[in-house]
């Protein structure tokens, strides 16, 4: 069938169907035109349009004929007019393909362009603050993120960005806001306990200087560089605390060598004078005796002694008290904790009890109880004239017994004692443990 066998209404209805193609198409190419990369569309779209509104001008120069037949029509008319339907039909059909697949393109294209409603909607959803202003402080794009903080921080949106350089502006901050600096890091605390780091810088866009203001959320990471320095200076003080200890356990360790070898060069001179003492008195004791006790302390000054093992030492003090004719009576057992310090206490109270009080007997009594173990130490001797002065060997002595927690009383009247209190500590209870389990074993 012919186009010119269809009723003039119909001619006239698929006239304005082109007609509605063309001014699609003209849009389309109004739409492309500027857009980055649409220059193609547009061209297109620009042919497509005269080439849809050349069937519209047939139909109505057809339709000017049929009413007014004297009208003249050209050559042209008359035969687009008498082309077949379906070539008018698979022409629309194949411009409204085209139109929509270039409408569609359009669509996806300006919705992948950069454009500044994009770019501002872009750094709106953004979580930290982004504020780009002139040297003036004067803003020109600023997030919502960014007029947040600073509506929180001085009461108003970014009016002059300048105010975010906290180190000089901290007098605009409103109550409850508060500033931490860490090393070049500044942080800005709000109330609501949100903590922004803010950092500026200068940039050129356009060959024109631009101040790049920033705030990041990191209230997370602030928390934690607190604690860290808090534990680092709790770290500090500990190793203050223990190279102070360290210091003081090589000074007490220095302290109780030198007391240590005080007290030894003390009682071998001891030993010696009463061996000396007895020898010249007629007592008892031989020349090579005192000789080879002589070597003996004047090696103990060369530091060239050999160490006594401590079973042998209070036998060694009771061989010198047996050497000058005194009898050391030992009641009860002594605290292994302590029989050390005791022995150099035996040791120096035989000295005293020889020289001082001229006596034949000194007795050592030691009783436990719950509180601990009390060590008595008297002689027969001569008590004396005076509350008795503590040099040498006592002082000494009392320095030992402090060391290990104990205490040393003195009494002259009526008779000369040497009174130890030790607490009772884990070694004698266990000492103790192990005698009540030996005695009940043996029951």
């Amino acid at each position: 069938m012919r186009m010119i066998d269809l009723p003039l209404g119909a001619i006239r209805g698929a006239g304005f169907l082109f007609l509605l193609l063309s001014l699609a198409a003209v849009m389309c190419a109004v739409f492309a035109f500027g857009k980055p990369k649409a220059a193609g569309y547009c061209i297109l779209s620009a042919l497509i349009a005269p080439l849809s509104f050349l069937p519209v001008s047939l139909f109505e120069n057809y339709s000017v004929r049929m009413n007014f037949p004297t009208s003249p029509v050209s050559a042209v008319t008359i035969w687009g007019i008498s082309l077949p339907v379906w070539i008018y039909s698979l022409a629309a059909a194949l411009f409204a393909a085209a139109e929509l697949l270039i409408a569609t393109q359009l669509r996806r294209r300006i919705h992948m362009a950069l454009t500044e409603q994009s770019i501002r909607e872009g750094l709106d959803q953004l979580p930290d603050g982004v504020c780009f202003s002139l040297p003036d402080g004067f803003p020109r794009l600023v997030n919502d993120r960014m007029q947040q903080i600073s509506s929180a921080a001085f009461g108003e949106g970014v009016t002059d960005a300048r105010l975010f350089d906290l180190t000089a502006s901290q007098q605009a901050l409103l109550p409850g806001c508060a500033v931490k600096t860490d090393n070049d890091n500044t942080f800005l605390l709000l109330p609501d306990g949100k903590v922004w780091q803010i950092q500026q810088r200068g940039i050129t866009a356009d060959r024109k200087p631009f101040t790049e203001t920033i705030a990041y959320d990191a209230t997370t990471r602030f928390h934690s560089l607190q604690e860290l320095k808090t534990r680092n200076e709790r770290l500090t003080q500990v190793n203050r605390r223990l190279r102070d200890y360290l210091e003081h356990i090589d000074r007490t360790v220095r302290e109780k060598e030198i007391l240590a070898a005080k007290i030894r060069l003390h009682n071998r001179l001891g030993e010696c004078l009463l061996a000396m003492r007895s020898y010249l008195t007629g007592v008892e004791g031989d020349r090579a005796t005192i000789t080879e006790q002589l070597q003996q302390t004047a090696a103990l000054l060369q530091n060239n002694e050999p160490d006594v093992p401590a079973t042998d030492r209070l036998q060694a003090v009771l061989k010198a008290a047996q050497a000058v004719g005194v009898e050391i009576r030992i009641t009860g057992e002594l605290p292994p904790a302590h029989k050390e310090l005791l022995e150099v206490a035996i040791h120096e109270c035989l000295t005293n009890t020889v020289k001082h009080a001229q006596g034949h007997l000194l007795e050592v009594g030691v009783t436990q109880d719950g509180d601990g173990v009390t060590v008595t130490l008297t002689n027969d001797g001569k008590p004396p004239a005076g509350p008795v002065q503590e040099t040498g060997g006592l002082r000494n002595l009392r320095a030992m017994t402090q060391a290990q927690g104990g205490t040393m009383e003195i009494e002259s009247t009526p008779a000369f004692r040497l009174i130890l209190r030790f607490p009772r500590g884990e070694a004698d209870t266990q000492k103790s443990d192990e005698t009540r389990k030996e005695e009940t074993g043996r029951a």
